[in-house]
């Protein structure tokens, strides 16, 4: 592709040196650029783009595009000022890539919790029902058998492209991706072409320390619904709102003012999609939905509304519940979301991913209905992040759970004993002496293994399927599960 033919109506604000060259590539990071790329400078978070256009440049870049309207190259490299730069790659990446997602049905699932759980079981469906799929989320991208680890639940605009161009050049129709707050906010997404957009639900006390308030959290979820999935008279576009979720008659105003079809579910019988009957055990869940019996390995009523969510989806792509039915009740386990640790033990080994507030209340709710002997619970807080939830998840953990192992998380540029101080002052001072402070995660994780005894449900809560604890910026190899499994194997005499 030629460069007038990349960036043909953009909106530039200033040009200069512009030569119709072929493009080998787009990139925005300076390490990666190509003899013939073009490098887009992205403002973010930790780092400015704008200081490494020498090195781009010095790679072979024929073409810089940034916000700077003063900036000066030299004579061969052509500029493209414009408003803003993430928006300018999504577009330009979506051209170079052919715009895969029109000639593909793209399903985004948005929320607080259920992101990944709900894009798996949406998946499962579409492959039951015979459609080759693909999906981008938290844990992995799945590209047909090739599976690609997750760096970002939803990764940069350019790589989204390349990832859609892959599913369809290998045959898939269909495809699934998560959609986080910061992609909406960044402008990941667009010129993604969606056909149909999720919302599982919204937690006032999540990523405040990126939004600074729960307003601007907010907003940008609406985003998904009123900027990057527009009704057009070319086919249908749907919203799968949950209902019971406190803020659903907003989503469901900003969906109908976009011209969206809107289905609705959850527990409330006002919802178009809800189970008449629910029962969850150790086994897993049934429910009946529409005069039709479900049933599932996975459990809790997070999973429920997960399942619910992917009903609703599925059916607004005119899948039969016979299809759906089929899909729910041979799903496997999903990594770690309630993924049980097993090695002969006589108590109950199960981690999962929940690291907040309201995931942990559900988490420990669903356990305690499962009627433990004891629910003896290990969690931490990540560092850099929100310190508000801190001690909110103190004061569930404590009230909800029998013994507490208070330890890190990935405490990244802080002191982890200082997270803990949070976590802890959450907690009432009657509640404190089943706390346990155990800042090491391994060794916190030990203890309460070699603390459990028969009926006992030991949880470890907060990194689920990560394999890495973050410490002063540097990845150190770590899995729950693994740690778990080792222990429990050198015990296994034992039991």
């Amino acid at each position: 592709m030629k460069v007038k033919e990349l960036i043909d109506n953009a909106k530039i604000l200033k040009s200069q040196e512009i030569l119709n060259r072929e493009v080998t590539g787009i990139f925005y990071d300076s390490r990666k650029v190509t003899p013939g790329s073009v490098f887009v400078a992205i403002t973010g978070t930790l780092a400015d783009g704008n200081a490494f256009v020498q090195d781009a440049i010095g790679k072979g870049a024929i073409l810089v595009v940034t916000e700077k309207k003063e900036i000066i190259l030299p004579s061969g490299v052509g500029l493209a000022v414009v408003e803003n730069s993430r928006r300018a790659l999504a577009e330009i990446a979506a051209r170079y890539y052919g715009n895969p997602s029109k000639k593909m049905k793209i399903v985004g699932v948005t929320g607080t919790k259920g992101k990944t759980s709900t894009s798996v079981i949406m998946k499962k469906i579409f492959e039951k029902a015979s459609f080759n799929s693909g999906l981008i989320g938290t844990i992995q991208y799945e590209i047909g058998q090739r599976i690609i680890p997750s760096t970002n639940t939803t990764p940069e605009s350019i790589d989204i492209q390349a990832l859609l161009a892959e599913m369809l050049e290998g045959g898939l129709t269909h495809a699934v991706m998560e959609v986080s707050s910061h992609a909406l906010q960044q402008g990941r997404i667009e010129s993604v072409d969606f056909d149909a957009a999720v919302f599982t639900n919204i937690a006032r006390h999540e990523h405040l320390d990126y939004h600074k308030n729960f307003r601007n959290y907010l907003e940008a979820k609406l985003k998904f619904f009123s900027d990057y999935l527009p009704a057009s008279s070319k086919k249908e576009k749907y919203a799968i709102i949950n209902l019971d979720d406190a803020y659903s008659q907003i989503f469901i105003k900003t969906a109908k003012k976009a011209g969206l079809n809107i289905a609705t579910f959850g527990l409330s019988k006002k919802a178009q999609y809800h189970p008449e009957n629910f029962y969850f055990d150790r086994s897993g869940m049934r429910f009946t939905l529409n005069g039709k019996d479900f049933v599932s390995p996975l459990m809790g009523m997070g999973n429920l509304y997960n399942c619910l969510a992917a009903i609703a989806t599925a059916n607004c792509f005119s899948i039969e519940l016979e299809i759906i039915s089929s899909a729910i009740a041979n799903i496997g386990s999903i990594p770690g979301r309630m993924e049980f640790v097993s090695s002969g033990q006589p108590f109950t080994v199960v981690v999962d991913y929940a690291h907040t507030h309201q995931a942990l209340q559900d988490l420990l709710r669903t356990v305690r209905h499962l009627n433990p002997e004891r629910i003896l619970l290990v969690f931490g807080c990540g560092g850099d992040r929100d310190r508000s939830k801190r001690p909110l998840m103190g004061k569930i953990a404590a009230k909800l759970a029998d013994i507490v192992y208070i330890t890190s998380d990935n405490p990244r540029n802080e002191d982890p004993e200082k997270i803990i101080e949070d976590i802890y002052s959450g907690i009432v001072f009657w509640r404190r002496k089943k706390c346990r402070i155990i800042p090491d995660r391994r060794q916190a994780i030990t203890k309460a293994l070699a603390d459990a005894r028969k009926g006992d449900w030991v949880v470890i809560a907060g990194k689920g399927h990560e394999q890495y604890q973050i410490i002063k910026n540097v990845f150190h190899s770590f899995d729950d599960r693994k740690v778990a499994q080792e222990f429990l194997k050198k015990q296994n005499q034992k039991y």
